[in-house]
């Protein structure tokens, strides 16, 4: 695996070259398809992951059997990996285990594992990756709090547009592109849970934002037919 990959990953942006080959050596990269299970909530802590390629999502399933996914895992995203520095001192039991549910999204998900034991040992003997990373989790949780006061402070029709807005502007190649538009990598029912709502919720919004002809949805494709009202209605 190449030691760039986990230069752009949040937490290791700090490292240097010769960090970043240490860790890369402890790195095991594993391979999934849409709807494999990485983990479940009932297995042993092994390590944390980084997402390489595809998408996977984390969720748990409540008791009265409804899923709630808390988090989507894009590219050179690391997940599992809060546990670990929660929990320092219990990784090395048998009783440890993952608190949620880990499942790729899509075909050739490409997983890196980095064990915890091998992980922990790099940190101990290392104080200095340990400072290093501190800045780089600070960004991470800058990232995990915006996301919550999306679900709190804005109603859905706020949350779908400031979706819409925020992989398009993740994913475009140019400003000046002839149509600017989305493809949503889940199914609508993940992209629900994920907003925090209910699919019947998210369908009325988004025939809600095509009569006000500010999208057109054509399966899973999102056409902004009006990006200044977009940001306005996202706002």
């Amino acid at each position: 695996m190449d030691s760039l990959i986990l230069k752009k990953v949040y937490i290791f942006s700090g490292l240097d070259e010769e960090e970043l080959e240490r860790l890369q050596k402890i790195c095991r990269v594993k391979t999934f398809n849409k709807g494999d299970i990485i983990f479940f909530d009932t297995e042993p802590y092994l390590g944390f992951y980084i997402t390489v390629t595809g998408l996977v999502k984390i969720y748990k399933i409540s008791k009265d059997g409804r899923e709630h996914i808390l988090h989507l895992i894009n590219p050179t995203n690391t997940f599992a990996e809060v546990p670990l520095f929660e929990n320092f001192g219990e990784i090395h039991e048998d009783s440890f285990r993952y608190p949620a549910n880990a499942m790729a999204l899509e075909d050739e998900t490409r997983v890196v594992l980095i064990p915890a034991r091998q992980f922990t040992e790099l940190l101990e003997n290392d104080s200095k990756i340990c400072i290093k990373m501190l800045s780089g989790f600070a960004k991470r949780l800058r990232h995990l709090n915006h996301h919550i006061e999306e679900l709190t402070l804005k109603d859905v029709t706020k949350r779908v547009s400031g979706f819409i807005l925020t992989e398009y502007n993740n994913k475009r190649k140019s400003k000046t592109e002839a149509e600017p538009h989305i493809k949503l990598l889940i199914s609508k029912a993940d992209l629900a849970a994920y907003l925090g709502t209910i699919i019947e919720t998210l369908s009325r919004t988004f025939k809600k934002l095509q009569d006000e002809n500010i999208i057109d949805v054509d399966g899973k494709k999102i056409i902004i037919k009006d990006i200044v009202k977009l940001k306005e209605t996202a706002a």
